[in-house]
Parts: C-alpha cells; sequence; structure tokens
C-alpha cells in the first residue's frame, strides 16, 4: 500500500466519520424541535437551540417553584398530622377514663346488690342507712325537707 493510496483512505475515513457527526447532530437538533414547544414556527438549528435553552430554564423555575410549594404542603401535611395525633391520643386517654369510670361503676353495683339483695330490700328490717349529707348520723330512711 503506497503513501498516497494510504493518505487518501485516511482522507475518506476522516470525511465518513465527520459526516456521522454532522448526521448525529442534526438528529439531535431536530428531535429537540419536535420536543421543543414552538411559538414562532422557525425552524432553523439556531432557533430550535435557541428554544431549547429558554425552555430549559422554564422547566428548571418551574421546578423551584414546585419544590417550594410541595416542601410547603409538606410541611403543612406534617402539622395537620401532628394535630390529628395528639386529638387521637385526648380521645384514646378521655376513652380509657370512661372506661375505667363504667368498670369501677358497675363493681359499685355488683357490691351495691351483694349488700342490699336482689330486690334491693336491704339484708334485713331494721337496716339503717347513713344519710347522704355527710354528717355520719344514721336515718330511717325518710328525708326531711330543708329550705
Amino acid at each position: 500500500m503506497g503513501s498516497d493510496e494510504w493518505a487518501r483512505q485516511r482522507k475518506d475515513n476522516h470525511k465518513e466519520v465527520e459526516r456521522r457527526r454532522r448526521g448525529n447532530i442534526n438528529e439531535g437538533i431536530n428531535e429537540l424541535g419536535r420536543i421543543v414547544p414552538n411559538g414562532s414556527g422557525e425552524k432553523s438549528k439556531g432557533a430550535i437551540l435557541s428554544r431549547a435553552v429558554q425552555y430549559i430554564h422554564h422547566l428548571k423555575e418551574n421546578e423551584a417553584r414546585n419544590i417550594e410549594k410541595w416542601t410547603l404542603e409538606k410541611l403543612l401535611m406534617d402539622q395537620a398530622m401532628g394535630d390529628l395525633q395528639a386529638q387521637l391520643e385526648e380521645t384514646r386517654r378521655a376513652w380509657e377514663e370512661e372506661r375505667q369510670g363504667r368498670e369501677k361503676a358497675e363493681r359499685e353495683v355488683v357490691e351495691l346488690r351483694k349488700t342490699t339483695g336482689p330486690n334491693g330490700a336491704g339484708n334485713g328490717a331494721g337496716t339503717k342507712r347513713v344519710s347522704e349529707d355527710g354528717d355520719g348520723k344514721e336515718d330511717d330512711g325518710k328525708r326531711q325537707k330543708t329550705e
């Protein structure tokens, strides 16, 4: 293989490589032209690239606004969740107090039934009750009107 033939082959290879490179660039620019919104309808390579740059900036600004918006929404949602969890705990606490009060009342009813008998008549005649006014004195079951 002579030196001239080798130089010609090298030059042809270079032309082919350059042709493929330009083809790839043109395919990329055409793809950008299809993807990027086209307000002006211009199809020159420079206009397509310029629109692509503007569109990318626009997308980045939207992304920043959306991130800020989503961050605020997440903070508000976290706060609302915390409030709801506190309400749930308060409701559980109140429910537990009510349950304990109900159980205590049921135990008291059982004890009263044991001491008064099944009909509520007491354990026999002559049983005296302690007055409800808290003075510790027994009464005969008759109440006096107080004014």
